[in-house]
């Protein structure tokens, strides 16, 4: 298994060449969910319009007929509800006039998904891309299973795409996350099991998420998505990664837009995470790893990362980071801007003949 996706708009590009005659077959609200057992697919969005457009595109890919949609929007500033009501009226939107965080917009997306009667709830971030058999062979994967309650795809990342996530095992003695990545070993495997995967894909058991009760806010952002697949174990549910579906990334885009806060609940989250979730008998390990080894090597390399964004690093030319006051350098783009990213991600592609906005 090889993917090659140099940059993000290489990316857009390749999705578009492979789905080019796809047509869209789900996601409108009200359309009887038969055949498959149904999806909610809960989006969160918080000034990220160009991505949430890309994500909501490659949704109208999918092959899978048995899907509904809702984007929780926390308080945008450049008009995504405005305009994903224009562009993409079969998605039920959740505008929030503030940000209330990640997890919490999640967990709104996640009761409206249930109240919709959906058997599985996909958590996706605005900044990923499904690919159009990803939804079909996740729920594939967990249906036919047994004993799955949370399934991820491999996830390829735009700036480093000879990298194939899957999740990751957990080191609670040392308080250690050791990520997971494809090797050429795993071809011709369906699934792997694993202690997580990652939230930016992630689908979920409706079981699962009424007896846990959706994601904890606690952790605000960062870490939630281990903590739900450490629930999920403790009700005896599997986690997997399902080594068919994949995805592709742009890993850290939302959080680079305040860079200080990223850092911050990194940190914070994973020391909240393991000490949550560790044995006390292992603390007097545990402790002295995470103060002189585990934080310090996160904090080096945020460091390292703003570093490179800040300077324009090569891969990094297009993806600046800032420190701090994200929200006072978001504009309402114009219409033409609009459609120019609509365009980019094949969305005009999907209704022939059309060129422009919807009237």
């Amino acid at each position: 298994m090889r993917f090659v996706v140099p940059r993000f708009s290489a990316a857009q590009t390749a999705l578009k060449r492979l789905t080019t005659n796809a047509t869209f077959r789900g996601g409108a609200e009200g359309d009887a969910l038969v055949e498959s057992p149904p999806v909610g697919i809960v989006v969160v969005s918080w000034n990220g319009l160009a991505d949430t457009l890309a994500c909501l595109t490659a949704l109208r890919r999918l092959d899978y007929p048995a899907w509904r949609a809702v984007l929780v929007d926390n308080g945008s500033r450049d008009g995504t509800p405005e305009v994903v009501r224009r562009y993409f009226p079969a998605v039920h939107l959740i505008a929030n006039p503030t940000n209330r965080g990640y997890v919490a917009a999640n967990n709104q997306g996640i009761a409206w998904a249930l109240a919709q009667g959906v058997r599985w709830v996909l958590l996706l971030n605005n900044d990923v891309l499904l690919v159009p058999e990803t939804l079909a062979e996740l729920v594939r994967v967990g249906e036919q299973t047994p004993g799955v309650g949370i399934v991820g795809p491999v996830m390829q990342r735009t700036l480093r795409p000879d990298i194939l996530d899957l999740g990751g095992d957990l080191d609670f003695r040392r308080g250690r996350v050791l990520l997971r990545r494809y090797t050429p070993a795993l071809d011709g495997q369906e699934w792997l099991p694993m202690d997580y995967v990652w939230g930016c894909a992630l689908l979920v058991r409706r079981e699962v998420l009424e007896r846990v009760g959706g994601l904890n806010p606690r952790y605000v952002a960062y870490f939630e998505d281990t903590e739900l697949c450490m629930k999920a174990r403790g009700l005896g549910y599997a986690t997997v990664v399902a080594l068919r579906a994949w995805v592709i990334h742009q890993v850290g885009r939302s959080g680079e837009k305040r860079f200080l806060w990223q850092t911050y609940y990194r940190l914070r989250n994973h020391a909240l995470f393991f000490l949550r979730w560790s044995r006390r008998r292992d603390w007097p390990v545990l402790l002295p790893s995470l103060a002189l080894m585990e934080l310090p090597w996160i904090l080096l390399q945020s460091a390292r990362a703003f570093l490179a964004r800040t300077l324009r690093w090569r891969k990094y030319a297009a993806r600046p980071a800032y420190l701090w006051g994200y929200e006072r350098r978001v504009t309402i783009p114009d219409p033409a801007q609009v459609e120019a990213w609509l365009r980019a991600a094949g969305y005009f592609d999907l209704e022939p003949g059309r060129e422009s906005a919807p009237q």
